[in-house]
């Protein structure tokens, strides 16, 4: 649905606007994780008569935007969305992260100003870095992926990293660990949306945790029980 035809329904009928946040080098399975939870939630949604969501992938200039994998994905610009109603941004990462807020302010710029009207602001793996770079961290509990933890800390010491937690949410502000944990943290926001019920058949249809078990850390004892003691 576009955004013209969903402001034809009422407030209580019109889908909610997940907007995704593209950018060159981004990560795939940061993008289409998170995507393909809510996908799956709108089928469940609309079962139940629920508003379900809109997905729109958008950069600061449109177009095709290569990822980090090499596959290109089309959008459209970030522009559109700045005088319509956006539910929640979700943040890719990426593995050239550090490099991108380095040479680059203007896509925090527009996070830091879409961020304000927007109901909810989320990042996937490295995609908190630039949630930071726009201010929108200062002073609150963020994760990241666990292999950029050193770089964040350095970079941004006035956010406060958890480097073991999944996801961790901070009023308005959700941030997430490394590439799969994005899939964790849309299911939070779908249960936040739709109750547990929608959530637990999301997951059920997507052969994922509902929740990780026992507060699952990143680098989890039965991850690192698959490692052999020697060769």
């Amino acid at each position: 649905m576009s955004i013209d035809e969903a402001s034809r329904h009422s407030d209580h009928d019109q889908p909610r606007n997940i907007v995704f946040v593209a950018y060159p080098q981004m990560g795939l399975l940061d993008l289409t994780g998170a995507q393909t939870v809510f996908w799956v939630a709108n089928h469940a949604m609309t079962e139940r008569g629920l508003p379900g969501y809109a997905l729109h992938t958008a950069s600061l200039a449109g177009g095709e935007i290569q990822t980090a994998e090499g596959l290109v994905v089309q959008s459209r610009k970030l522009s559109e969305f700045d005088d319509n109603p956006v539910d929640t941004l979700i943040v890719p990462g990426s593995p050239s992260i550090r490099q991108i807020v380095a040479h680059s302010t203007a896509l925090a710029d527009w996070l830091r100003d879409a961020s304000v009207t927007a109901t909810r602001t989320a990042s996937v793996c490295s995609g908190t870095f630039l949630l930071a770079q726009a201010g929108l961290l200062d002073g609150r509990r963020a994760a990241t992926h666990w292999v950029m933890a050193e770089w964040f800390e350095r970079m941004y010491p006035e956010v406060e990293l958890d480097p073991e937690a999944i996801f961790v949410q901070q009023q308005s502000v959700w941030t997430s660990a490394g590439i799969s944990a994005g899939i964790d943290l849309a299911l939070a926001l779908v249960e936040a949306d739709g109750g547990r019920e929608i959530a637990m058949q999301v997951a059920r249809h997507m052969v994922v945790y509902y929740r990780r078990p026992d507060n699952q850390a990143q680098w989890g004892s039965l991850l690192q029980s698959q490692f052999p003691a020697s060769a």
